[in-house]
């Protein structure tokens, strides 16, 4: 067994945790270090998880030989220059959905990653979770796709604090916090997983009073099959994602991490599909990005999926005015 991958982490918020935890089921990944700008908050974290170092300057952070690789939970804003930043030390990124704040960004950072011979992967959960394979294999079961649906509605939980007058972070507008950004990218990706572009699209968003976008819906023409994407931050959704066929449905529930896929035959009668969700996904997109650096295999096959989904996401804001000002600068 060769030695895990020394990973850093960039951030504390709860998606931080979530790696760390992830990666104790893993033996291909070891949380190494972490990074804040607030040092009080840095050591908390890595006292919380028994990290050995933590660092509050990027540069001291990135230049420690101590670690491969990084793994970027900051703010969207950021991930433009902190991944160009990490590449340049000769560390590897894995970077938190979205990849960018548009296409043209992800360009560079991937021209960037190849040029210095570095792994650059974008940290979207459903597309390293098997799940998307057992749909993907089932999908002949449903004959002739005519529609479907992938619903990602969550109330945020900092919602009611900005209700109350507070100013949190993921309601910020100029920091590429947008319903689009956190949660139709995961619709966005397993739609182009499953059904590749499509020919065109139309979308509707809803602003809140301090411009930023709060909910959304997208819809994907694809010729004989229509498909339609629902997202919210402002409110919660009972329904699943749906996929339909004229020979029945596939059904499964919260596309960051399904616990369930059903198969709905048009005779009623109703297959549970053979899934065994973990229990921390993010270790798939570990694993994966270990086995990149380790082999040196082409990230091709996942950059144009991240490249396809942006091209849909700028397509989406130009339609609906989602302005992230200087920093989509490159």
């Amino acid at each position: 067994m060769s030695e895990p991958i020394r990973i850093g982490v960039v951030g504390t918020n709860f998606v931080s945790d979530w790696i760390c935890e992830a990666a104790a089921f893993t033996e291909n990944c070891e949380i190494a270090a972490v990074c804040s700008r607030d040092e009080e908050r840095g050591a908390a974290f890595a006292k919380k998880h028994g990290i050995a170092a933590y660092f509050y300057e990027e540069e001291a952070f990135l230049s420690s030989p101590d670690l491969d690789a990084v793994y970027l939970a900051s703010p969207n804003v950021a991930h433009y220059r902190q991944t160009l930043l990490a590449l340049g030390y000769g560390k590897h990124v894995l970077c938190e959905k979205p990849l960018a704040l548009n296409a043209a960004q992800a360009e560079r950072m991937m021209e960037a990653a190849r040029d210095r011979g570095r792994v650059l992967l974008e940290a979207i959960r459903p597309v390293y979770d098997p799940f998307l394979a057992v749909v993907k294999e089932n999908l002949p079961k449903v004959g002739r796709i005519r529609r479907a649906t992938f619903e990602f509605c969550q109330y945020s939980s900092r919602y009611d604090r900005l209700k109350a007058g507070e100013r949190p972070n993921v309601f910020e507008a100029y920091l590429g916090n947008a319903a689009l950004m956190d949660l139709a990218v995961y619709c966005l990706h397993v739609c182009v997983a499953l059904f590749g572009m499509p020919i065109s699209l139309r979308a509707g968003a809803t602003f809140l009073e301090n411009g930023t976008e709060a909910a959304g819906t997208i819809l994907l023409d694809y010729g004989d099959q229509q498909t339609t994407v629902s997202y919210s931050k402002v409110t919660d959704s009972i329904y699943p994602s749906i996929i339909q066929g004229e020979e029945g449905t596939i059904a499964f529930d919260t596309l960051n991490q399904p616990s369930y896929i059903r198969l709905h035959r048009r005779d009623k009668q109703v297959e549970e599909l053979p899934f065994s969700p973990a229990q921390n996904n993010m270790v798939y997109e570990l694993n994966v990005f270990a086995d990149k650096i380790r082999t040196g295999a082409f990230t091709t096959r996942f950059d144009e999926q991240s490249l396809r989904v942006l091209r849909l996401l700028d397509t989406v804001r130009k339609q609906t005015g989602i302005d992230f000002g200087a920093g989509e600068e490159l």
